[in-house]
């Protein structure tokens, strides 16, 4: 909800707060701050960098490492962020510590609760390490279909993402040499203060139903039969979403059917994205496999977030230049459509090899 209204506060600065960063202000001088006028839209960047950084250290000072090859090894990172914690945080104490000068000596041998010895450790038995999976007994039939609608998933996701901020400012066309119910073109000529908020409304739908009502739905119907049930929703809106550049220039027409047709891919992602991700998980053939099952589950989503933007971005210029601004929008949907037939041949496992063949 934050997010899109910021973006859309801070891009072009000098035009937003003139009394601010305009020429004769408080910073702006005599023609304005320079690289404002020249970058007009660089302050939302700067400002989502400067939150990735600060979540970046977070991460690195303040996490503990969890995987359990490492979690005992020297963290480089965390002793800094301990150190800089004392420093920072330091407090005069009252409490005074007394070197012990006897020590109980430690030795190998211990006694049970029956008062009888224990083992040394050098005798007690060392945990067996478990066989590492072949390449085929990790990626199953289920594993791959499962991870093929989590790559389709994010195809569609990534892409409306992306060319929701095209359409919404893209200018406004007279339809004059429309054809439909296929062949016409234009956005919806928003102002970006407009675009912001016409993406909050993802998070304003969205938000409450993460919380509130994702986990009642799921607990009721399962994550397969949501993830089934949700997903069409997406489809229905990127059908629907190109047919709002036909809509008279009016409020009170255009914002209902478009906050209409952002709620439908909302519900729809958000019973979709982390039932995809629950069921990648379920999808694991063993324990042991389970960072190899989702680092290639990370590597098709990222794939997919890559190639989604960029040819979608190509598709929806292509439509605005020839009178065909729904084709992209279009294929999104059978991509969605494909995504949702997937779901009908996976199945949900347990996570530890059970109903993943």
């Amino acid at each position: 909800m934050i997010g899109p209204i910021l973006g859309g506060v801070l891009a072009d600065p000098i035009q937003s707060f003139p009394q601010i960063f305009g020429p004769g202000s408080l910073l702006g001088g005599k023609n304005g701050v320079h690289w404002m006028r020249t970058f007009p839209y660089a302050l939302p960047n700067l400002v989502s960098g400067i939150f990735i950084l600060i979540s970046a250290l977070g991460i690195v000072l303040g996490l503990n490492e969890t995987h359990a090859a490492l979690k005992n090894k020297p963290d480089h990172g965390r002793r800094l962020g301990k150190y800089l914690a004392r420093v920072l945080l330091r407090r005069p104490s009252s409490y005074q510590y007394t070197q012990l000068s006897d020590q109980i000596p430690l030795h190998d041998t211990a006694f049970d609760a029956e008062n009888q010895p224990r083992p040394r450790r050098s005798e007690r038995a060392t945990p067996q390490t478990p066989t590492k999976l072949g390449f085929r007994s990790i990626f199953t039939k289920n594993v791959i279909l499962t991870l093929l609608a989590h790559h389709l998933l994010a195809l569609h996701v990534s892409a409306f993402n992306a060319l929701i901020f095209l359409l919404l400012p893209a200018p406004r066309s007279s339809n004059k040499d429309a054809h439909l119910p296929f062949f016409f073109t234009g956005g919806l000529g928003l102002s970006t203060e407009k675009v912001g908020l016409a993406t909050a409304i993802i998070g304003i739908i969205g938000f409450p139903l993460q919380l509130l009502v994702y986990p009642h739905v799921n607990t009721i119907l399962g994550t397969l039969p949501s993830y089934r049930i949700f997903l069409p929703f997406s489809l229905l809106a990127y059908t629907t979403l190109p047919f709002l550049a036909l809509l008279p220039n009016k409020v009170y027409l255009v914002w209902p059917a478009l906050t209409l047709v952002l709620a439908l891919q909302v519900v729809s992602r958000t019973f979709a994205l982390p039932g995809s991700t629950i069921l990648v998980n379920n999808s694991s053939p063993h324990p042991s496999v389970l960072g190899t099952i989702h680092g290639f589950a990370q590597s098709v989503s990222s794939g997919a977030r890559t190639l989604g933007p960029t040819v979608g971005g190509w598709g929806l210029g292509w439509g605005l230049q020839h009178n065909c601004v729904g084709a992209v929008w279009w294929i999104m949907a059978a991509v969605a459509l494909g995504n949702w037939s997937l779901l009908w041949t996976i199945r949900e496992g347990d996570g530890v090899g059970g109903g993943n063949k």
